[in-house]
């Protein structure tokens, strides 16, 4: 179980049912964290003792001395600095694939983007479990002008 978050387009949100958090089972927060919630200014590296880090809380909580699965937001820092076109939307696909691939262990990851509008990319996932055959599809709207996620 896990608490339930949503792009409100300030960050991801916990969502509140009447006076407690909403929670969800499954993987449906893994793709928004997997894309956008590392760390934004470059990938982790190793860190000395005691050196200030500035990267995702749970890199060091969770994964601290395993620098291949830890999360760098590889995708939002790409579209915060990429025109978009046909080159880079080709990118942004291969870029959050990356992200992803943390859940390759246990899900099919499909990823396609499009350009919406001027300045407006559409990224489309879908996850499906194999064992389950449990399949999930999710939709992110960038807009390029405000730098910011939209709920699709």
């Amino acid at each position: 179980m896990d608490l339930k978050l949503t792009e409100t387009g300030s960050g991801g949100d916990l969502i509140f049912n009447g006076f407690d958090l909403e929670t969800i089972e499954g993987f449906e927060n893994m793709p928004y964290l997997g894309m956008y919630g590392g760390n934004l200014v470059q990938s982790t590296k190793e860190f000395a003792e005691g050196e200030q880090r500035f990267d995702y809380w749970a890199n060091t909580l969770l994964t601290d001395r395993n620098l291949a699965i830890q999360m760098n937001s590889d995708t939002e820092r790409l579209l915060n600095n990429v025109a978009l076109n046909s080159a880079a939307r080709i990118n942004i696909e291969e870029t959050v694939k990356s992200d992803l691939s943390f859940m390759s262990d246990f899900a099919e990851i499909e990823v396609f983007a499009s350009i919406e509008d001027v300045d407006r990319l559409k990224i489309f996932i879908k996850i499906t479990r194999p064992d389950s055959e449990q399949q999930k599809e999710f939709v992110y709207i960038w807009d390029a002008t405000k730098n910011e996620l939209l709920n699709g």
